[in-house]
């Protein structure tokens, strides 16, 4: 009996080829099993035990999974539905939003790469999604959902922030920076679109404007560490004013803060200066 060069399974005579791993047994090996013959160089590697797919079929199967993971429960849910019921009743809202996930995961599978294309639709779809189950609770508020004017606002808020993404491909701090400004422009819309009025929104965009301008600040500095700590302090006690006057209308306990922290801002910057024995003070303060 021979054994197999590459796995060591014990194969028969007659047999050309190892049974486990389809590796050719040398005709030396086959005929002469009780002397030693070293590893061939030719040995044809074992097949896989699986095909590889093309990319076609790799779609073809994203696509098949999708829609039977969609249909499959949209078919049980209204099957039961319509036997119990005798009508399309509850399995609507297992329908909708089923049929609306499945077109979701579709496109990410498409346009996964270009995003402005993939979330624009993604949220276009949840809105028709969102729609369509508001029109079965109510035929008469199909275009009047007092949540429509959330929805677009959100809408211009992400789409603004995904083009900015992809035409300009930001550093992260910068895509952190222009998500702040981007949530405050948000917030200030909802406000107005509810209330038409400004209050609560002032509250937060006073804490959300500094933090951005920090990051964009922390982008853009040369030397970091004592002079990004002094920048930090004057930011809070901007922060801290803009958020008095948006809660009072007045100064009030803001000025006990601002007297706390410009001193310790000034502090760090004159000895980020003297730290780094700078005689251009602009430089120095990176102006």
């Amino acid at each position: 009996m021979a054994y197999c060069p590459r796995c060591g399974v014990e194969v028969e005579d007659r047999l050309e080829a190892c049974p486990l791993c389809d590796t050719p047994i040398p005709q030396e090996v086959r005929e002469h099993p009780e002397k030693p013959a070293s590893f061939p160089k030719d040995v044809i590697p074992p097949k896989p035990l699986y095909r590889k797919l093309t990319d076609r079929q790799k779609n073809i199967l994203r696509a098949s999974l999708i829609l039977f993971l969609g249909l499959f429960p949209i078919a049980l849910t209204a099957g039961i539905d319509l036997a119990r019921n005798g009508g399309v009743t509850w399995s609507y809202y297992v329908a909708v939003p089923l049929i609306g996930g499945a077109s979701i995961a579709w496109l990410f599978v498409k346009y996964g790469k270009k995003p402005l294309i993939s979330v624009t639709a993604m949220m276009l779809i949840v809105l028709i999604i969102q729609l369509l189950l508001g029109y079965r609770n109510a035929p008469g508020r199909f275009f009047h959902a007092p949540e429509f004017p959330y929805c677009l606002a959100s809408f211009a808020a992400v789409e603004l922030f995904l083009f900015y993404v992809v035409k300009r491909k930001p550093p992260v701090l910068l895509l952190l920076a222009f998500l702040v400004f981007d949530a405050a422009l948000l917030i200030i819309t909802i406000e107005l679109i509810t209330s038409a009025t400004l209050s609560w929104s002032l509250i937060v965009v006073s804490a959300l404007f500094p933090l951005g301008l920090y990051l964009i600040y922390a982008r853009y500095v040369k030397k970091k560490g004592l002079n990004l700590a002094g920048f930090f302090f004057l930011d809070l006690t901007v922060m801290m004013i803009v958020l008095n006057l948006s809660i009072q209308g007045t100064l009030t306990w803001s000025l006990i803060t601002s007297l706390i922290f410009l001193p310790i801002s000034a502090f760090f910057y004159v000895l980020h200066v003297a730290l780094f024995n700078d005689t251009d003070w602009k430089k120095a303060l990176h102006l």
